[in-house]
């Protein structure tokens, strides 16, 4: 094994809460912890949280982040650090990549495939500089086999030089009694309830959520459905300004956004719902599958994308684009407990499939491969 200094960009971590803030925070404290003082974290002085609306300030920060950082300030420091090799973990980073060796790390190619669900400058900037970061590096990191083929038919990469390391789960993910003290004040914290189902992720148009709203209201002018309630935890995203108004004419009631929940309380309330519905329309990974098998939460998700891959035979499968088969997912979960008990224990064998150690272990390799 090399004894080369590797230099890890976490600039996008620092945005949000998103799934590569989750996972360039996790990967990172991981690697630490196996390469010591090997790893040199280099992250751009412009870039701050995001509110839940861009300002002035927000946007000339995502210009100087976009096009001074990415594409000279990062490979600028990682040289400063004295490092060999630059891991790019958000898929963003100089056009020029053969100037300095490049590991990048691709989650999805959604802007690719579906360009109306993004704001117009990430739209033009990912399309321009994703593909030719990607083709330029010594070694992609793809986060499933679905985002791999992504990468080899819409990027341009060769196959041999994408490897494909999924994510693991965050620290406390996991089961949490119903009857514990940090379920009921959780519970009553956010006035949750007595039943009800979870969806989770930013609001923004691929997350389908006005199917998913109208699938609840179908389920609930069924017998068996009437108290049917949905819970949404997760930030505002983008292009979601028309959310509120589906909920107040489809929901009856029924749905209520919790805005951004930590990941302490949101292992609560996977464990506290009786299931996750997930019917994104397109994921490079999908992180809450994950995080609700591993806490015992029946899951419903897309048969698109690399969902069915992450959930294995432990969720249930529908046509993200269908309503009614969408609404009848909802219906079995709601109300089929054998069906819930079922895929709730094969989620938690299933989810111990995936831990970062496993994703660091694999990344290192990478990077030794790439400097050899």
């Amino acid at each position: 094994m090399t004894r080369a200094s590797i230099a890890f960009d976490t600039t996008i971590a620092q945005l949000g809460n998103a799934g590569p803030s989750v996972y360039i925070n996790n990967l990172s404290r991981t690697l630490q912890a196996r390469l010591g003082d090997r790893l040199h974290v280099v992250t751009s002085r412009w870039v701050r949280p995001l509110g839940e609306r861009r300002t002035l300030d927000d946007r000339a920060r995502t210009l100087l982040r976009d096009v001074w950082w990415h594409q000279a300030g990062v490979a600028r420091a990682a040289r400063r650090a004295g490092c060999a090799l630059l891991h790019l973990p958000a898929g963003l980073g100089p056009i020029a990549g053969r100037r300095f060796p490049l590991v990048v790390t691709v989650h999805d190619v959604a802007v690719l495939r579906f360009p109306e669900m993004f704001r117009t400058w990430q739209r033009f900037y990912t399309r321009v500089v994703l593909p030719r970061v990607a083709r330029g590096a010594r070694a992609v990191i793809a986060v499933s086999y679905a985002t791999k083929q992504d990468v080899v038919d819409l990027l341009g990469v060769p196959e041999d030089r994408v490897t494909v390391i999924p994510n693991g789960l965050s620290p406390g993910i996991g089961p949490i009694a119903s009857d514990s003290a940090r379920a009921r004040e959780v519970r009553a914290r956010y006035a949750l309830p007595d039943r009800f189902l979870l969806t989770v992720g930013s609001v923004e148009p691929r997350k389908n959520l006005p199917r998913l709203i109208e699938a609840v209201r179908l389920v609930g002018e069924r017998s068996g459905g009437r108290d049917i309630a949905l819970v949404h935890a997760g930030p505002e995203g983008w292009l979601s300004h028309d959310i509120p108004a589906v909920a107040r004419a489809h929901g009856n009631g029924r749905v209520r956004f919790l805005g951004y929940v930590s990941s302490e309380d949101l292992a609560v309330l996977y464990s506290l719902a009786r299931g996750c519905a997930y019917p994104s329309l397109w994921e490079g990974f999908g992180l809450p599958v994950l995080e609700a098998m591993a806490c015992g939460c029946p899951v419903l998700t897309s048969r698109v994308s690399a969902l069915p891959e992450v959930a294995g035979s432990a969720a249930l499968l529908v046509e993200p684009t269908s309503v009614d088969e969408i609404a009848d997912g909802l219906a079995r979960l709601w109300t089929d407990d054998a069906m819930r008990t079922r895929l709730a224990q094969r989620g938690i064998e299933r989810a111990r499939q995936f831990s970062w150690e496993r994703s660091a272990a694999e990344t290192v390799a990478v990077y030794d491969a790439a400097l050899s």
